[in-house]
């Protein structure tokens, strides 16, 4: 017969490999969401810097401004009595070309269109190992 001591020892080890084993499954199931979640963190990224890139003019946020373009000028009344004047300036809106529209809607489309696919295959994928995981 087996004392006392050595059952507890071997039933340590059995709760430690169980353990060990447990740990194991679940550091690679983080590490399969942690990488589909970068996936899907990049693709979304991709599209929002696609979009910015496509649908912005020329980058830059101050543009410098020509003679022609200031069309009034407005004064603007201040406590001491001395006027301050303003600026505006109106930007003819340029109109793009059909072509240059429907290509940028098009890319536009096609790369949310692969990140919610990607979105979904994710939580599908999670769905089926939460599944998995309560039996």
């Amino acid at each position: 017969m087996k004392t006392r001591k050595e059952q507890l020892e071997q039933s340590n080890a059995k709760y430690k490999e169980l353990l060990e084993d447990q740990f194991e499954s679940i550091k690679d199931d983080f590490q399969d969401v942690g990488k589909k979640a970068l996936w899907i963190g990049g693709a979304l990224f991709l599209a929002y810097g696609l979009t910015a890139l496509i649908t912005s003019g020329s980058g830059s946020d101050k543009e410098e401004i020509e003679e022609a373009e200031i069309i009034e000028v407005v004064p603007k009344r201040v406590k001491n009595k001395k006027v301050k004047l303003k600026k505006i300036v109106e930007r003819e809106h340029k109109e793009e070309s059909a072509v240059v529209s429907a290509i940028k809607h098009q890319a536009i489309v096609f790369v949310l269109g692969l990140a919610a696919k990607k979105l979904g295959d994710f939580l599908n994928d999670l769905g089926e190992k939460e599944e998995e995981s309560d039996f």
